[in-house]
This record gives structure tokens, C-alpha cells and sequence, in this order.
């Protein structure tokens, strides 16, 4: 037996070096293939945008990314994906007053001795299907009022299981300490001043987004019946799997309404709807280029499809893709010439597709929309010198002796049983 069951030990042994991955070890630069060199001067921070080679080759999440200096320092950077973003912050407020004035609701806030920049109040009433006039007024003492907002229209309509409603009134940044409101009755519906269940002060700020732009290159126009309709079909090589959110098209015809569909075709066997409706342009937008907007895709090869029906096709004379912006901010590092980035002295690393996000403290601790003026730029990509692909496990690089290890264990299991067997009939005896 005992020969038997260090057989058996031993292919569990080596099963387990099979599928063993390779143990992780401290980052080393040598398992990113690529880097591109980043250049110019701006100060004490500086920024620059992802480009079309890094985004290709960068993860979806960009976790690969990292910046070194040539002599081997790590650079910590924040990164900003450059979207339109709204946001609010609701303050602490301390309600009184609440009364009414005949059919007008009245309601008072407090802010605390020292308030912040507010420009919002979220005023929510009882009731439904109402239109009603509200206005917004402010003090610093709670005695002289000036007002911040007037006719403003607070609605709420309810159809087939839906409610569409207003309950939000903008005015001028303000740092007065309290806030008042006076809601009419909406004569229609309310036969006294409504109620004013709740109101909120608020600070509601929009970030413009900025957009980066990357021209495509097209095949020749393709005639094809599309669902049994005269259609154009162009495909689309936007030279690397980017991030895109708007497409936009340079068409020649001053006038035209067309149905059309957009695909993503990276995949052969498969096709991704991006968007789909109606191609519109009218006499007064003649000369403006046609955009197409639609939720963010990573993509490569696109197909667009444009319904011509008996029209004649269009002359589509080239597309550019729009993506939001992947800014990357950092300190730029102590070098002989101040604010300085010399030649080749910071690189962009990417291309690991197992790199692990570094999560520097540095991004709590810029705002992103610090003030810089201008982007450095990225040189041309360069392979990593260094590299050195992370070796596959043994199972993937042999994978003839995972049948060797079966075919062992098989064996081995085969003569326990069988002696197993002999034994069973040795003791009937």
C-alpha cells in the first residue's frame, strides 16, 4: 500500500504546481510593454491627455497606467475623465416659520452663522397634478429681505404609472444666512395655500466636460439592402479601440431625413447596436456637420448603415469620433530647470493588463478642476526595452502533462482499489 500512496501524493503534488499561478511580486517596470515620453513645462503641476495609441493599448479602467522619471521614481498622478457633471450638496438648515398668507404658503430656513455659497432651494409640497408660482428671498438677518428668485413654476404631473415634476428653484450664487419661500395656490386645483412639506438648500454646480477628437478612415460606400430597403453601409477603421461618445459625420447635402443604424463590428461573429433613428439636417444648419450622440462604447471598427429608400445616397466625406478626455495631472519632480519636463525625463508606462490600480493620495487631494493652462504633450510609442512577458503557468505552457497527471492519478487510483479488493476477499476467506 505504501508504495501506492506516495504515487498518489505525488500527483497531487503535481496538480497543484499545474495550476499554480506565478507568485506576485513587488511592481517592477518590466512588465509593462509600452511608454511614451512626456514633455514641456507648466509649472509645479502639470497635465496631459491620454492619446489614441495609449487608450488602444491602456485598460478599459486605465489601472495600468503609471508615471516614472528616467532615473526609476514614481510619480503619482490623478486621473480625470473629463465628462459633464452636475452636482448638488445639500446643507443643514434649521426650518421656522412656516405660516400662510392667505392662499400663498410661507417657509424659512437658517443656514448657521457662517454659510456657505448657495444657489438652489428644493421646495416640496402636498398635492398633485398642480402648476403653482413660487419666489425665493434672502437675508442676513432675518429682517430686511432682498429677493433672489421670483415666477418661478413648481409643477407635478402623474400619467399611466409616470410623474414628470419641478421642485427646484435656481438663483445667483448667495451666502445669505436665511432663505424664504412663497408658494401661490395653483387656482385650478388648490382651494387653499398648499403645504410645504420639506425645503432644502442647496449648492448646484455643472463641470463642462471637454472632448477629445480622433479622425476615422473609411472603406468605400457599400450599396446593400438593409431589412429589404435600398441602403448605404460605410465601414469605419477609427485606428484603435478608443472610448467614444458622439460621432461626427462630414456630410455634403445641404437637406436630408434618413434612418440609419450605427454598429460596433469588432467582433465578426457579433455585432453591438451603438445607436440608431434618423440622420436630420436642415436648410438653417446647412454647412454644420452632423453629430450622433449616444451612451460611452470602447470600440474600434464601427458600420454605419443610412436607409435610403428611392433618395439618392448621401456623400459622407469623413467621420471624426469625440471620447471624453483622460487627463492626467502630477507634480512634475524637482529637475535641474525648474518647471521643466526635459526631454524624455517622465514617462507614460501602459499596456500591463494585469496592473492593479495605484490609488495615490493624490486624488483626494487636487480638485479636478485645478487651474492649469495648457497640455504637455506624448511622444511617439516606444517599446519598453525592459519588458518581459509574466510567465504562464505550467499548465498552460505544458499542456500535455495535465493527461499525464490524469492518467497517473487514474492509475494510482486504480491499484488502491484493486488491492482494496484483494483485501475485502482475503478477510471473507
Amino acid at each position: 500500500m505504501k508504495p501506492i500512496v506516495r504515487i498518489a501524493c505525488l500527483c497531487g503534488m503535481l496538480s497543484e504546481v499545474l495550476w499554480a499561478q506565478p507568485r506576485p511580486t513587488p511592481e517592477s517596470l518590466a512588465v509593462w510593454p509600452f511608454y511614451k515620453e512626456v514633455q514641456g513645462s507648466q509649472g509645479t503641476m502639470a497635465r496631459f491627455a491620454l492619446d489614441r495609441q495609449a487608450l488602444d493599448k491602456a485598460r478599459p479602467d486605465a489601472a495600468d497606467l503609471r508615471l516614472y522619471s528616467a532615473d526609476g521614481r514614481e510619480i503619482p498622478y490623478q486621473l480625470t475623465i473629463r465628462r459633464d457633471v452636475d452636482t448638488h450638496s445639500l446643507f443643514t438648515t434649521r426650518e421656522f416659520n412656516r405660516s400662510t398668507e392667505g392662499a400663498i404658503a410661507l417657509a424659512s430656513c437658517d443656514l448657521g452663522e457662517k454659510p456657505r455659497l448657495h444657489n438652489q432651494v428644493r421646495i416640496a409640497t402636498e398635492g398633485n397634478n398642480f402648476r403653482r408660482m413660487a419666489q425665493v428671498d434672502g437675508s442676513a438677518d432675518g429682517a430686511q429681505w432682498a429677493n433672489l428668485a421670483s415666477q418661478a413654476i413648481l409643477f407635478r404631473f402623474s400619467s399611466g404609472g409616470r410623474t414628470v415634476e419641478q421642485n427646484s428653484v435656481n438663483y445667483p450664487p448667495s451666502s445669505y444666512r436665511y432663505i424664504r419661500v412663497r408658494v401661490e395656490h395653483d387656482p385650478q386645483v388648490d382651494r387653499a395655500a398648499p403645504e410645504i412639506t420639506s425645503l432644502g438648500v442647496l449648492r448646484a454646480e455643472h463641470m463642462s466636460g471637454k472632448t477629445t477628437s480622433f479622425d476615422a478612415t473609411m472603406e468605400p460606400r457599400e450599396a446593400d439592402p438593409f431589412q429589404g430597403r435600398p441602403a448605404s453601409i460605410w465601414r469605419i477603421d477609427l485606428g484603435g479601440r478608443i472610448p467614444l461618445q458622439s460621432l461626427v459625420l462630414n456630410l455634403q447635402e445641404p437637406t436630408f431625413s434618413r434612418p440609419f443604424q450605427l454598429d460596433i463590428v469588432d467582433d465578426p461573429a457579433s455585432t453591438t447596436l451603438l445607436a440608431s433613428g434618423e440622420l436630420r439636417r436642415a436648410e438653417e444648419s446647412a454647412t454644420v456637420p452632423v453629430r450622433v450622440d449616444f451612451q460611452e462604447q470602447f470600440a474600434r471598427h464601427l458600420k454605419l448603415t443610412v436607409i435610403d429608400d428611392r433618395n439618392p445616397p448621401l456623400s459622407l466625406n469623413g467621420v471624426t469620433a469625440l471620447s471624453a478626455m483622460r487627463e492626467i495631472l502630477f507634480r512634475v519632480p524637482l529637475f535641474r530647470v525648474p518647471f521643466r519636463v526635459p526631454q524624455g525625463a517622465v514617462r507614460l508606462y501602459y499596456g500591463n493588463p494585469k496592473g492593479i490600480p495605484p490609488r495615490y493620495d493624490l486624488t483626494s487631494v487636487i480638485p479636478p478642476d485645478y487651474p492649469l493652462q495648457g497640455y504637455l504633450t506624448l511622444g511617439p510609442e516606444l517599446a519598453n526595452p525592459t519588458y518581459r512577458p509574466v510567465p504562464k503557468p505550467l499548465s498552460e505552457r505544458s499542456p500535455w502533462l495535465i493527461y499525464a497527471i490524469l492518467i497517473g492519478a487514474c492509475a494510482a487510483l486504480a491499484a488502491i482499489l484493486v488491492n482494496l479488493a484483494k483485501a475485502s476477499a482475503r478477510v471473507a476467506v
